[in-house]
């Protein structure tokens, strides 16, 4: 076998956990000049996996409901968020596997991540028509939401060298699943009347995401590795794009420039699917009716007739930490999209063994973390479980996710 299949081999197996970051309690909000701090002597490799899923439609009484199997409470009380702010979920992924070799200073460290943003989000129309309890007699209501879910989900292959506190970034990126904006939307009517009595609400949807990758014929590939070689080494001459970044981190301070993109991707193919529901309640005298029904259809898969070009959104990252007994830190990041993201933590440092609590900022929910991190020598990692809510309060009529993230990284 060559090199160049040995090397795409290598590729694929690592894609497998699918790096903007890296160590302890900032988790995806790091910066790669933190790898200096995993004790690498000679070569270490190191998977990580965070998740997170943040919802505001169910609050932790309607979750006990339906774990026992109660009537859920639907009222102004038990929704309020939902009503004045709109139904909304989020979805920040980050899976990542690489590799750090220290040559006497000198860096290397090649990896390949899978990660981005779902995000869905609809106007509160949706939420007052389905959860206030106001009357809503003789009233029509219709409206159209362009884009309502996006997604950025891309594929990373690439490396950092870190020379003392400085590094360079360059990698290839690959959309995985992107948003199409012109062919996604929600829309709602909703008509009511006294007499008759009644009142219809009726919603449908289309979800359209693109991307690089074949998806309808990409899944026969893996059973056939020469033919995943081909379209990885297709993919990454042809079609992917090229980021690149910067940075300067140490021990208490620490900024990066990254995702700059010199070359975009392109995208050749999608798929779509659409949605409709419908809802009717009618009253004659004491004879109350009330159905409803919904549909969701197959996939279609298309394939442009025109590749469109993906360029990625340039991120600035920043952190300041203490790392004594008594530790704590903050970090950020923006992008010029006018995405964002914060976490604060303070916690207790063993040097073997760390414990800390985590608050996150995101720009539609917070996340609480507790995490415990240890370092053996040989081998070093951090668990992170993260409750995500739409306040700062845990409890109440907040609307709880939950998230986790694993590091492990063994070697000299």
């Amino acid at each position: 076998m060559n090199m160049r299949k040995t090397v795409l081999i290598f590729v694929v197996l690592l894609s497998i956990y699918a790096l903007g970051t890296v160590l302890g309690p900032f988790g995806i909000l790091g910066n790669p000049a933190l790898l200096k701090e995993d004790g690498t002597f000679l070569l270490k490799i190191s998977p990580i996996v965070d998740l997170q899923f943040f919802q505001n439609l169910l609050t932790l009484d309607n979750i006990n409901a339906i774990l026992n199997e109660e009537e859920i409470l639907i009222n102004p009380n038990t929704m309020g968020h939902v009503i004045q702010n709109g139904i909304k979920f989020s979805l920040p992924v980050n899976i990542t596997a690489y590799a750090h070799l220290n040559l006497l200073g000198l860096r290397l460290v090649p990896y390949v991540t899978v990660d981005g943003m779902i995000n869905m989000s609809l106007p509160k129309t949706f939420s007052q028509i389905l959860f206030d309890n106001e009357p809503k007699v003789e009233t029509n209501l219709e409206s159209t939401i362009q884009n309502f879910a996006k997604s950025d989900i891309k594929l990373s292959i690439g490396g950092n060298v870190l020379l003392g506190d400085l590094f360079v970034n360059a990698n290839f990126f690959i959309p995985v699943a992107y948003s199409y904006a012109q062919n996604t939307y929600a829309h709602a009517k909703y008509t009511s009347s006294a007499t008759p009595t009644y009142a219809n609400l009726n919603v449908d949807a289309k979800l359209s995401l693109l991307s690089t990758i074949d998806i309808q014929n990409f899944g026969n590939n893996l059973q056939d590795p020469e033919k995943l070689l081909e379209q990885v080494q297709k993919l990454i001459e042809k079609d992917a794009g090229i980021n690149l970044g910067f940075g300067y981190g140490n021990r208490n301070f620490g900024f990066a420039i990254k995702d700059i993109t010199v070359k975009p991707a392109k995208v050749n193919y999608g798929l779509e699917f659409a949605m409709n529901a419908y809802a009717k309640y009618q009253a004659e005298a004491t004879d109350i009716t009330f159905d409803a029904t919904y549909t969701v259809s197959q996939p279609i898969f298309f394939k442009l007739l025109n590749p469109i070009e993906i360029m990625d959104n340039v991120k600035i990252t920043a952190y300041y930490k203490n790392d004594g007994f008594i530790m704590w830190g903050i970090s950020g990041v923006y992008a010029l999209n006018g995405d964002w993201a914060a976490k604060i933590y303070a916690g207790l440092n063993l040097s073997i063994l760390k414990a800390y609590y985590a608050l996150g900022m995101f720009p539609t929910f917070y996340s609480h973390t507790i995490g415990v991190g240890f370092n053996v020598g040989l081998l070093n990692g951090d668990l992170q479980l993260t409750a995500t809510t739409n306040d700062l309060n845990l409890m109440g009529s907040t609307t709880p996710g939950i998230g986790v993230s694993l590091r492990l990284a063994g070697g000299l």
